[in-house]
């Protein structure tokens, strides 16, 4: 487009009339528009789910991490054989079992801090 045909273009618009159609909302002409009653209802309306949603997520995610660790937790019981019934002999042993375990999943933990 030419300079000269731009400039026609430009003096052809009322200024008025292009902001009124950049600031129309569709519909009910009252409904929605920014900063009004039914807008600032639909922002908190969006943002309570927002907040609702990724409440549950971590909650999820946490219940998962828990059943992972006592799933890992029963399988190094069993590895060690001390699911056939424990002694007072075994008790020293086992808190041994849980203390590597711990130990271990700290450690894996930190390696997983420090890669993300």
């Amino acid at each position: 487009m030419s300079d000269d045909a731009w400039a026609n273009f430009v003096a052809q618009l009322d200024p008025a009339a292009v902001e009124a159609e950049r600031m129309r909302v569709h519909g009910d002409l009252d409904a929605e528009r920014p900063w009004s009653r039914q807008d600032h209802e639909v922002r908190f309306a969006h943002d309570y789910v927002r907040r609702d949603f990724w409440a549950r997520m971590r909650g999820e995610v946490e219940r998962r991490t828990v059943r992972s660790q006592i799933a890992d937790a029963d399988r190094e019981i069993r590895a060690r054989g001390f699911d056939q019934g424990v002694t007072a002999a075994d008790d020293s042993d086992i808190e041994a079992a849980i203390r590597s375990y711990s130990q271990r999943q700290a450690a894996e933990a930190a390696d997983a801090r420090t890669a993300a």
